[in-house]
């Protein structure tokens, strides 16, 4: 094969230095005062589930589209002046897999133990016309406003703490088993 019919690939190399570098800097950014064998415990958790899982390239290449579809969207507000016929359908399509992409984050999240309060339904609805999921939360126990406002708290703090193209817009207490979550979608 000439140098000419050479496809340029993206390789990303992914050693036992930069794993090992990047749970230390987990402890670091958590403040958690660790032992050697807590450390070495938690590598080897990371080290079992990226080294020998077949989908880690897949993943990858998802987080790397994502990445790709943010940057364009961020250059074109840029630039979409500069040029003389940028012709915008008022519609955007949303790709399938991104949105698959964030169900599964939704669903995550709220299966996560990370929240104080425990859900009895999980209902997700994408609006497509304004581009936002709306969550429906139907929970075991009542609600007050002192303990949503706590749930707010936990819900952005969560966020907060990965990586994500959701955007918390607004929540609100439907009855006081139920609640009304809406985010947007950063792309």
């Amino acid at each position: 094969m000439s140098e000419e019919e050479k496809v340029e690939t993206l390789i990303f190399e992914l050693d036992l230095n930069s794993i090992l570098e990047t749970v230390g800097n987990w402890f670091d950014s958590k403040m958690i005062h660790y032992s050697d064998q807590m450390f070495a415990d938690y590598f080897e958790n990371v080290k079992s589930k990226l080294l020998s899982s077949e989908t880690l390239n897949e993943y990858l290449k998802l987080r790397i589209d994502e990445l790709i579809f943010k940057l364009l969207s961020v250059y074109h507000e840029k630039k979409k002046t500069a040029y003389e016929e940028v012709t915008e359908e008022v519609e955007e399509l949303v790709p399938a897999w991104f949105l698959t992409e964030r169900y599964n984050e939704i669903e995550e999240m709220f299966r996560s133990k990370f929240f104080s309060h425990t859900f009895a339904e999980v209902e997700t609805e994408y609006d497509s016309a304004i581009k936002i999921f709306t969550i429906t939360l139907r929970l075991e126990k009542e609600i007050d406003k002192a303990g949503y406002d706590g749930l707010m708290n936990d819900l952005q703090s969560y966020l907060k703490n990965r990586i994500t193209l959701l955007n918390f817009n607004q929540g609100k207490i439907i009855d006081p088993k139920e609640l009304e979550i809406t985010f947007g979608i950063d792309w």
